[in-house]
Formats: structure tokens, C-alpha cells, sequence
């Protein structure tokens, strides 16, 4: 070989040489990030444990990143060099952060049991992208030449590698491996490029294994969680009223907490008037006083303290007043729910539910029944729960009274009555636009109407074939039906109060009727105990009596009006009489 081949195959060896000694082309073109506030470079082959991102925060009770990080440091480089991490998102300082959050890092006064990183527990399980997979340990006598094949061996079935250094006082990423030596990711101060300026100290070989398709459990603790969307409240309450604030599932959330201002006189928020800390969804808050206030929920990251708010909310507290709220229980009501004043009586809605027969409205805690006439005795916003029986069907207005009956006045105490009792189908006019209320019933009046309660009750319709007298169709079913026992002989008889009403406590079956009120055997003054038909009607709540005592007048006679009365509160639950008679 002549003179001149010979200088250029000298020059492509060191070429070689050189090449071989410089570190591996990064992934991208470093740029930069921030970690809690503070820049660095997302080139990951410069990265220190000193760095000023990271190298103050914390590791343990008595160390830092400075100080103790280079295992952290070179693990968040080998997860970057791999591809499994973006360096702009992950970096040591936010890898300490998740192996913190984790419980994976040691905390102890004791400098010697401070700040020590099980790096066993980042297994497949909790760090599927990027996990440890063995360890190998060395003599420091051990050569380097078997330290690198070893490390060769490792790399060529997919580890990433970490060396022990320093007698195990010192870790560095492994880079690639060059003749007889390896390049470093050295993330100490001193740092050093290859491997064999380490000769003589190296204690063992940790590695680990990147999955780049499994899913990120790190970065994702590490996120800010997304904000809250909470479901709409109402522009009103009550000062009774415990507000249910509720909202939606937050990606990244591990709890969340409620911030309640309040409005000052001169327009301002007083911040934080309430706070509510680790709050679940639906959360009942306690009751405010009256004024205007604002809410929002925040989500939070308990793992590394980040947050994200939803939009405020404001509502009106009024005084003296608070919100009851219907839970249908199967069926539907509107309105949903009623605001109304305290120690006040109030209306109650009538629910729909397919083949059910509404029982009336029960409080959610202690089960009673409330009714119309209802006093409220609570001065908390509460819920009513709608009881049913299946085996039955509510009975439904399906008329409509457009002033039909001339004898009626709208200012008749029995007006709504009489209406109810039209709509509901189960009373007519006598004749042509006359509803005569001051008539008494009649033996063939009383059982058409237990009749009709009982199949609208039972089948949903009340519809009777046309017979002769009118009257048979009626008390067939009647009988069929054990409401009577046979037909009376003489049907077009007026009924006494007591005749009226054992007929019609036999008009709805049993659970129809359910006891709302405690009315002791032999309370009612003029009514035998052995009566059990009316002392039934008595704690059904659809009879009362005439006065305090609860005076019956069974020899009295009943009319139409006062039927058309006792009718409705059969029908509707809400208009039952509640009451106590000892």
C-alpha cells in the first residue's frame, strides 16, 4: 500500500473512532419546557440531576434532586431515549413527582434510609409504557469487557439499560455501546461519557423495558385534571334548603371541592363562605342564610396538586321559605318540585305511572303521609316519595267541566268537589244541567259509584253495559265483585251516612286503602267498634267526622254534595284528612 493510502485509511479509522465516541442523534430538535415555572431544555442527553428545573425539589425529607437524583434523572432519560416519553412533558422533576406520588420513594430523618427509590414497584402494572424488568449485579473486580456484553446481551433483546457506579453510590443511563466501552447519559455533575471511566466501581446493571403503544399512567397523574361540569342549579332557594350541587366525571380528577362566595352589601364577594374539601357527587350543602351567593366545583389532582374550576353559578337564598322536591319513584310528576313557605299548606302534584295506582306522597325519612292540607312541619328542604300499587290504576280526569251543572256555585263550599267528581267520571247530573248536591243518595246511586270506583280501579275504565233498569249492570258487578252481597230490594231508597259508607268501604280493595291514621277502637264517639267499614274510611283518611271529636251522624242522611266530597278523596291520595283520634 502506497504512502497516501495509507494517510487516508488513517484518517476514516479515527473518523470512525471519533464518531463512535460522540453520543447518539436525538429523537427530535431539543427545544424547551417548563417544570413548576422554570425552563429547561428538552434535549434529554443534557439533563442533570442539578438542574435549576429540578435539582431544588425534594427527594425524601432531608435530600434533593441535586443532591440524590441521578437514579430518577437517568431513569427519565432512558423513558425519553426509548421514545416511550416526550421530553417535553416528562422530565426528572415531574418522574419524582408521580414516584412520590406513589409512595415509591422513602421519606425518613435518617439521611441513610432518606430519599431511596424502589425502583422494583415500577412494574408493567403501574408503568406499562416503561418498566423494570431485572437487575444484575457485579464484583467492581468484575472486567469491563464482561460488563459490556453483558450490557450487549441486554440491548439486544430490547432493555434499557442503567449502571451501577461508584460502588452503587452513583447511577448513569447506558447510551449505546461502542467498541470495548459504553456511551453515557451521565446525569451527575461530574459527568462522565463512557463507561470505563468508571472502571473498578461498577456494581451491577439495572434495566428496563418501553411498550410505546401501552397505555401512560404517568403523565396523565401528573395532568391537570379537566374542569368539572356541573349540573344547572336553581335561580332560587329557600334558607331551609340543603343546595344539592352535582356534576360530571373530571378526566385526571382524584377529588373534588366546593367554593361557595357570598355578595356583600357594596357588590363585592366575600370569597371562600363556604368550602366543602374531598366532596362527592351529588353534595348536599348545609343550608344559607338569605342573600345572593355563587358556586363553583374544582377538580382536583391530588397526585401533583393541580386544579381546574367550572364556571361560577349564582342563586337567590330567600328567607323563611324552603324547596320540596317529588321523587316520582317509577312514574313522572311536574312539576318536579314546589317552592313554598314555612308552616305553610301547599298543593301537591298528581303522578303518572303505566299500570299503577298512585297511594299518595310519603316522606322520604320517617314515611309519613302528606296530603294537601298538610301543615308544613319541617324547616328543611325535603323530598316526597310517591307510593304505588301495582295491582291497581290511578284514577285519571278525563273530563271536562265547562259549567256544566247550574245548581253548582263556584262559591259552594262543595264546588271542587262536584268538579272532581265529574272529571274523574264517576258522578253526572240527575238532570239536564242540574247535579242537585242537596239530594241524598240512593241505594242504585251509591252502588254505581262503588261500582265505578272499583273497575276504574282495577282495569283503568268504567265502562257498563245498558241495561233495564239502568241500574243492573252496576250491581251485577257489584256483586261479582263482593262490594255488595246481593241487590237491596229497594234500590231508589235513600241512604243513611252509616248505610252509604259500608258500602263504600268496600269499594277499593285493601291496598287501595292503606291506614295513615291512628284512630283507636272505640274513638269515634258514635260509632260502634264493631263498624269496621267506617273505623277503615277513618284511617284511610277519607272519612273525618263532623268535629274535633270526630262525630260520625251515621242515622243522618248523606248528599249528593258531601258524597261528591268523600268520592274525591277515594280517587285523589293528595286530599286524604289526616288526623289522630285516641
Amino acid at each position: 500500500m502506497n504512502t497516501r493510502a495509507t494517510r487516508l485509511l488513517s484518517v476514516v479509522l479515527a473518523l470512525v473512532l471519533l464518531l463512535g465516541l460522540l453520543p447518539p442523534p436525538l429523537a427530535s430538535a431539543a427545544g424547551t419546557s417548563t417544570y413548576n415555572g422554570k425552563s429547561y431544555s428538552t434535549d434529554y442527553t443534557t439533563w442533570r440531576q442539578g438542574n435549576s428545573a429540578w435539582g431544588p425539589t425534594a427527594l425524601g425529607d432531608v435530600h434533593t434532586m441535586t443532591q440524590s437524583g441521578c437514579l430518577i434523572s437517568s431513569i427519565a432519560i432512558l423513558m425519553c431515549s426509548s421514545g416511550a416519553y416526550n421530553p417535553a412533558s416528562l422530565n426528572p422533576g415531574s418522574l419524582r413527582d408521580w414516584l412520590d406520588a406513589q409512595g415509591y420513594i422513602s421519606h425518613s430523618s435518617d439521611r441513610s434510609k432518606d430519599a431511596l427509590l424502589s425502583f422494583g414497584l415500577i412494574s408493567s402494572k403501574a408503568s406499562p409504557r416503561f418498566y423494570f424488568v431485572n437487575q444484575t449485579f457485579f464484583s467492581v473486580t468484575t472486567p469491563l469487557s464482561d460488563v459490556i456484553a453483558k450490557i450487549n446481551d441486554l440491548r439486544s433483546r430490547g432493555y434499557h439499560v442503567i449502571a451501577r457506579v461508584k460502588n452503587s453510590g452513583h447511577f448513569v443511563a447506558v447510551a449505546k455501546t461502542v467498541t470495548g466501552d459504553a456511551q453515557l447519559y451521565d446525569p451527575g455533575a461530574a459527568s462522565k461519557r463512557l463507561l470505563s471511566e468508571y472502571d473498578g466501581t461498577i456494581g451491577g446493571l439495572i434495566y428496563f423495558k418501553a411498550n410505546t403503544a401501552a397505555k401512560d399512567t404517568i403523565l396523565s397523574e401528573l395532568a391537570n385534571p379537566e374542569a368539572p361540569t356541573v349540573n344547572k342549579l336553581s335561580a332560587t332557594y329557600g334558607d331551609g334548603d340543603r343546595i344539592a350541587v352535582s356534576w360530571s366525571s373530571s378526566t385526571m380528577a382524584t377529588h373534588y371541592n366546593i367554593y361557595v362566595d357570598q355578595k356583600q352589601s357594596n357588590g363585592t364577594w366575600k370569597s371562600n363562605y363556604k368550602t366543602y374539601f374531598y366532596a362527592a357527587s351529588p353534595y348536599a350543602m348545609d343550608t344559607l342564610p338569605a342573600g345572593t351567593y355563587r358556586v363553583r366545583v374544582q377538580s382536583a389532582n391530588a397526585n401533583n396538586w393541580t386544579y381546574s374550576n367550572s364556571d361560577w353559578q349564582t342563586f337567590t337564598v330567600k328567607a323563611n321559605s324552603l324547596t320540596i322536591t317529588f321523587n316520582a319513584n317509577g312514574g313522572s310528576v311536574s312539576p318536579g318540585a314546589k317552592f313554598v313557605t314555612k308552616g305553610t299548606t301547599y298543593d301537591l302534584p298528581t303522578p303518572v305511572r303505566s299500570k299503577a295506582a298512585f297511594l299518595g306522597w310519603y316522606t322520604a325519612v320517617g314515611k309519613e303521609l302528606v296530603t294537601n292540607g298538610t301543615k308544613l312541619k319541617s324547616t328543611y328542604g325535603h323530598t316526597l316519595v310517591a307510593k304505588w300499587d301495582e295491582t291497581g290504576r290511578s284514577l285519571t280526569k278525563t273530563k271536562t267541566y265547562n259549567n256544566n251543572f247550574k245548581d253548582v256555585s263556584s262559591n259552594s263550599w262543595y264546588y271542587s268537589a262536584v268538579v272532581s267528581a265529574y272529571r274523574y267520571g264517576l258522578m253526572d247530573g240527575v238532570e239536564t244541567k242540574k247535579f242537585k248536591p242537596n239530594d241524598q243518595i240512593t241505594n242504585a246511586q251509591a252502588i254505581t259509584l262503588a261500582a265505578r270506583l272499583r273497575k276504574l280501579y282495577v282495569s283503568g275504565s268504567a265502562s257498563f253495559a245498558k241495561t233495564n233498569p239502568w241500574y243492573k249492570a252496576y250491581s251485577d258487578y257489584a256483586i261479582s265483585q263482593k262490594i255488595i252481597s246481593s241487590a237491596p230490594a229497594n234500590m231508589n231508597a235513600t241512604l243513611t251516612r252509616q248505610e252509604f259508607a259500608s258500602i263504600l268501604a268496600k269499594a277499593l280493595p285493601d291496598a287501595a286503602l292503606p291506614a295513615v291514621n291512628t284512630v283507636a277502637n272505640g274513638a269515634i264517639p258514635d260509632v260502634y267498634r264493631s263498624d269496621t267499614g267506617i273505623y277503615k274510611l277513618y284511617r284511610a283518611g277519607i272519612l273525618a267526622g263532623s268535629d274535633s271529636k270526630g262525630t260520625f251522624r251515621p242515622n243522618a242522611a248523606i248528599t249528593r254534595a258531601e258524597v261528591a266530597a268523600v268520592l274525591v278523596r277515594m280517587a285523589d291520595p293528595n286530599t286524604r284528612q289526616l288526623f289522630t283520634l285516641q
